[in-house]
């Protein structure tokens, strides 16, 4: 068991965090994600021994970034994962699930397991069927334009939500373990369905970076990129984000998202025939600016309640 200093990410100035009931961390992928928690985890409990995997070249890096205690590449590293009390799988879905299928027998030895992915249903029900009871999927909704360890940041999940997706049956000591951790992070956990998880991040993120793209294509194809402006610049900030990570969001939740796709087609085709309606369009930017104000901290007490 690790203990912390006080000061550390989710406290309290002056008031130390509760032991952590893992000794042995592993992250599964250092790049943005999991090299932040990995920093995040080492400020907050110095007494962890954080355990790497990944590519030889980025251990290297984070053992020369005194970031990583025991590292291995994947093909090495199932004796590594079977000693970890916790592992966290930071990869694409895609590469997530096929890490789940490949160290099933070592995760089974002890280890609570969880994973960052920005898609649950499809990890959730290959950890299901693998039988891995003390996994819990994983959310964090947190994040920088510039991707890879060498951006990794302990402050990154301040204030974040994190969701976590426990199928039926799962280990209530690692749901506790895992609560513990996102919270002491600076994190809020928010528990929900992984079904309801892919449906409600189809319209908060997966459709802003599709609806991003194809506006971007739109301008290119026009040949209007000389008038551009600010208004431009702000829709298209999350477009051309990295494919290799996106690629596998939009496949394994395309269902949700074609639904919000097809909704949003809806929508702006009743918009396009109302252009000269000026109540209509005034109601349309007031809704918009109702929303946008609700996610700057502009409301009051009308959001719904977190899960927890």
């Amino acid at each position: 068991m690790a203990t912390a200093p006080a000061n550390s990410p989710g406290s309290t100035p002056g008031a130390p965090l509760r032991p952590l009931p893992a000794a042995r961390v592993a992250f599964v992928g250092l790049g943005l994600i999991g090299g932040s928690l990995a920093k995040a985890t080492r400020k907050a409990w110095p007494g962890v021994t954080v355990l790497g995997v990944d590519r030889p070249s980025i251990l290297e890096v984070a053992r020369e970034a005194q970031l990583v205690d025991e590292a291995a590449p994947p093909d090495a590293a199932a004796d590594l994962l079977a000693g970890a009390d916790l592992v966290v799988f930071c990869l694409p879905v895609l590469g997530i699930a096929q890490g789940l299928e490949r160290f099933a027998p070592a995760l089974r030895a002890r280890a609570v397991a969880t994973d960052t992915g920005s898609t649950k249903r499809v990890i959730v029900e290959t950890a299901a069927r693998l039988g891995l009871a003390r996994f819990v999927g994983g959310h964090p909704m947190a994040g920088k334009a510039q991707g890879g360890l060498a951006h990794a940041d302990a402050a990154l999940f301040l204030g974040a939500r994190w969701f976590l997706c426990p199928a039926p049956g799962v280990d209530p000591a690692a749901l506790l373990l895992l609560r513990q951790w996102v919270r002491d992070l600076g994190a809020r956990p928010v528990e929900l369905d992984a079904a309801e998880h892919d449906r409600s991040v189809a319209l908060t993120s997966h459709l802003p970076h599709v609806v991003a793209n194809a506006i971007a294509e739109a301008v290119l194809d026009g040949g209007a990129l000389d008038a551009a402006g600010g208004s431009l610049k702000d829709v298209l900030k999350v477009a051309g984000a990295p494919f290799e990570t996106w690629g596998d969001t939009l496949a394994t939740n395309a269902e949700a998202v074609k639904a919000a796709l097809d909704d949003l087609c809806s929508r702006l085709g009743a918009i396009a025939s109302s252009l000269e309606d000026r109540e209509r369009m005034r109601d349309l930017f007031a809704r918009g600016r109702a929303c946008r104000e609700r996610l700057a901290g502009g409301e009051r007490d009308s959001s719904p309640p977190e899960r927890t």
